[in-house]
């Protein structure tokens, strides 16, 4: 449906998919959340509006654990899973999914490499969300 309206955000939900856990990732306390993704969430390309607004949802559900095991999504992963059709298309796309568990204690991964997010250039298209990993 067509509204001719600028909006600045969007909600939807979808199936949970299951993108697991991988030998790859973050362990960060859980009261180390809120700075940890202050800094991911810049790498990957959220302004701070965009991050201020993720970590309000998610910070509550994350900050009291012991641990959290994170892990962000590839891009690869989030287009294969969940496919855009936008019109007109976008000049940039950012596309943040961030995945969770609680952890007790801590377990041994490999550090996750981020990639950083394209410059925004012309429309824009900001996508960010999250899961818990059960």
């Amino acid at each position: 449906m067509e509204t001719k309206r600028e909006l600045y955000s969007l909600y939807w939900e979808g199936k949970n998919c299951d993108y697991g856990m991988t030998n790859e990732g973050f362990i960060v306390e859980g009261s180390n959340t809120a700075e940890f993704l202050e800094e991911k969430l810049a790498i990957l390309g959220l302004n701070a509006r965009e991050s201020e607004e993720f970590i309000i949802y998610w910070l509550p559900k994350m900050q009291d654990n012991k641990y959290n095991y994170i892990r962000f999504a590839s891009m690869d992963e989030i287009n294969n899973y969940m496919p855009l059709d936008v019109n007109p298309q976008p000049d940039t796309v950012i596309r943040v999914l961030m995945l969770y568990k609680p952890l007790e204690n801590p377990i041994d991964i490999n550090e996750q490499k981020l990639d950083s997010a394209p410059t925004r250039d012309g429309f824009t298209l900001v996508e960010w969300g999250g899961s818990q990993v059960k």
